[in-house]
């Protein structure tokens, strides 16, 4: 008899503590422990439907994508122009439920973690393969191939720069400032 399935609900009650846990303490603090204490469940809880910090890390990577991405789709699904499957796609990578500072830390700590662990190294390659894709779509519906491929580079390096600004301490920096700043360098390019 196999394990029973952890429901939704507390599913992203340990998500939420596993971010919270990362963002006050950092990755190599975080315990099981406190995810626990943060969550009000047992290790056993943890251990039982995750095995371990590693597990809840990717976890916790998976729900934010799925996150963005669902965030994505409503927003191209309103959007009729390549401009504006542009904009969709970007908005959905500075959503004010998704751009905050917890969620960009616990971002840096995944990207730290990426290249040492196999399942987030797979994670990070294919959140990063489809964001370019996406954009590599539109843009070459703009532009010519090669003009489009430079665009997409330099539209997620200023993507992947304002999530590691918004991840630092005392900074503000609202999720529609830090859209408008890369929508400006794209309609420049448009």
């Amino acid at each position: 008899m196999g394990r029973k399935p952890i429901d939704a609900d507390r599913r992203q009650k340990i998500v939420d503590a596993t971010l919270n846990c990362i963002h006050k303490y950092g990755y190599q603090d975080t315990t099981v422990a406190r995810i626990c204490a943060d969550a009000g469940l047992s290790t056993g809880n943890i251990h039982y439907y995750f095995g371990g910090k590693q597990n809840l890390l990717e976890e916790a990577m998976r729900s934010l994508l799925r996150d963005i991405r669902r965030k994505m789709v409503i927003s191209l699904n309103e959007a009729d122009s390549p401009s504006e499957r542009l904009a969709a796609i970007l908005r959905s990578n500075f959503h004010p439920d998704i751009f905050r500072t917890d969620i960009c830390i616990t971002w840096l700590h995944f990207w730290a973690q990426a290249p040492h662990t196999s399942e987030l190294a797979r994670l990070e390659h294919v959140n990063r393969r489809r964001f370019e894709q996406n954009l590599a779509c539109e843009f070459m519906k703009l532009k010519g191939r090669e003009e489009a491929r430079s665009l997409v580079h330099q539209t997620v390096a200023m993507v992947d720069g304002l999530w590691v600004k918004k991840a630092q301490r005392n900074v503000v920096l609202t999720a529609e400032d830090a859209f408008n700043l890369v929508m400006s360098f794209v309609e420049k390019h448009l």
